[in-house]
C-alpha cells in the first residue's frame, strides 16, 4: 500500500467479509452464518488496517482484516449459544431466529430450541473454518503466513479459555486476578491485541514494535471489556444494542460484580445475580448496590486510569504520528460511556 486510505479500505474488508461468509447454497447453516457477520462495527479490521501502515500488501491486509471480522463474528454466535442469549446487537439472536424460523414452521418448542443452538453452533463452525481456509490462502511467504496462523492461534485459544472461566466463575466471587485472566483471554486478546500483531507484521514492523503493539493492545482490550461490563449492567440498551439483563442473569464474574461483593449489602441481592429468570425489578436492586458500595465509582475510576495509561504508553511508543492518533481515538472510543 502506498497510503493508508482508511475508509476506502474498510469498504474493501467489509465486501471481502461478505464474500467469505456468502452461502454456496440454500442450506440454513450457511445462510445462518453470512446473517452473523451483518452490522459489526469492523473494529478489530480497523486494527489491523492501522498497524499495517503504508508498507504492507493490500490485499494481505484486505484478507487478514476480513479473517478477524470472521473469528469475531463465530465466537459471538458461539458466546450466545452459551449465555443463552436471545438478542445480538438490536435484532434475535442467530439461535433465537432459528428457534423462531422452526416454531413457525410447526416444530414443538423443544425441538426447536434444540435446532435454534445446533444452527448457531455449527454456523459459527463454519465462520471458524471459513476463516482458517481464508488465512491459508493468502499470498505471503510462508514464514509470514505461518506467524499469522502462531497469532490467531494463540488468541483463539486463549478466548476459547476465558470463554470457559467466564462460565466456571459464574455467579461466584473470583480474586481480581482470575477477573483479569478472563478479561485478556475472552477478549483482550482476540480482539485487539491479534489485530495489531497481525498488522505489525503483514507491515514488516520490527520485532520489537510488534511486540509493544501486542502490549498495548492487551490493555487497550482490558480497558474495552471493563466498559463494557458496566454497559451490560447500566447501559442503555437502544444505544449499545446490548441487553441489560444478559451479565445478571448469567453472573457474569465482572470486576463490578466483584468490588460490590465485598459490601455487606451485597448479601441482601447475590441470590439474584446468577439467577436466570432474574427480571428488571431484580436487576434495579443489584445496580443499587453496585452505586451504593461505591463499586460503580471504582470502576469507573480505574477505566480513566487505564485509558490514561494506555494514552501514555501510545505516546511513547515507537510508531509513527498517524498510526499513533488513530490508536489513542480508539483507546478513547473503548472508554465511552455511551458506547
Amino acid at each position: 500500500m502506498t497510503a493508508v486510505d482508511t475508509p476506502t479500505l474498510l469498504a474493501e474488508v467489509e465486501q471481502r467479509i461478505a464474500l467469505l461468509a456468502a452461502p454456496t447454497g440454500q442450506h440454513p447453516v450457511q445462510v445462518a452464518a453470512q446473517h452473523a457477520v451483518a452490522g459489526g462495527k469492523l473494529l478489530r479490521p480497523r486494527l489491523v488496517v492501522a498497524a499495517a501502515g503504508e508498507g504492507a500488501d493490500r490485499e494481505a491486509v484486505i484478507a487478514t482484516a476480513a479473517v478477524v471480522e470472521l473469528l469475531h463474528a463465530a465466537l459471538l454466535v458461539h458466546d450466545d449459544v452459551i449465555d443463552a442469549d436471545d438478542e445480538r446487537r438490536g435484532q434475535p439472536s442467530l439461535s433465537r431466529a432459528a428457534a423462531d424460523t422452526a416454531i413457525a414452521a410447526g416444530i414443538p418448542a423443544a425441538t426447536a430450541a434444540r435446532i435454534g443452538m445446533t444452527t448457531a453452533i455449527v454456523a459459527g463452525d463454519a465462520l471458524l473454518v471459513r476463516a482458517i481456509a481464508a488465512l491459508a490462502r493468502l499470498d505471503v511467504p510462508t514464514a509470514v503466513r505461518i506467524r499469522l496462523a502462531d497469532i490467531v492461534e494463540r488468541a483463539m485459544v486463549r478466548a476459547a479459555e476465558g470463554e470457559h472461566d467466564d462460565v466456571l466463575f459464574a455467579g461466584a466471587v473470583p480474586d481480581e486476578a482470575a477477573i483479569g485472566r478472563i478479561l485478556e483471554g475472552k477478549t483482550a486478546d482476540y480482539s485487539f491485541r491479534a489485530p495489531l500483531e497481525l498488522g505489525a507484521v503483514l507491515g514488516g514492523r520490527d520485532e520489537a514494535v510488534i511486540a509493544e503493539l501486542g502490549a498495548i493492545g492487551l490493555r487497550m482490550g482490558v480497558l474495552y471489556q471493563l466498559r463494557d461490563d458496566v454497559l451490560g449492567v447500566f447501559g442503555d440498551e437502544a444505544v449499545t444494542g446490548k441487553s441489560v439483563l444478559s451479565d445478571i442473569r448469567a453472573g457474569a464474574p465482572t470486576l463490578l460484580s466483584a468490588l460490590a461483593s465485598r459490601d455487606p449489602s451485597w448479601a441482601r441481592v447475590a441470590h439474584h445475580y446468577g439467577d436466570p429468570t432474574a427480571d428488571e425489578g431484580a436487576a434495579a436492586r443489584i445496580r443499587a448496590v453496585m452505586r451504593g458500595s461505591g463499586a460503580l465509582d471504582e470502576v469507573e475510576r480505574r477505566i480513566d486510569a487505564e485509558c490514561a495509561a494506555v494514552k501514555a504508553l501510545l505516546e511513547a511508543a515507537p510508531i509513527e504520528e498517524r498510526l499513533r492518533a488513530e490508536l489513542t481515538t480508539i483507546v478513547g472510543r473503548c472508554a465511552e460511556r455511551g458506547r
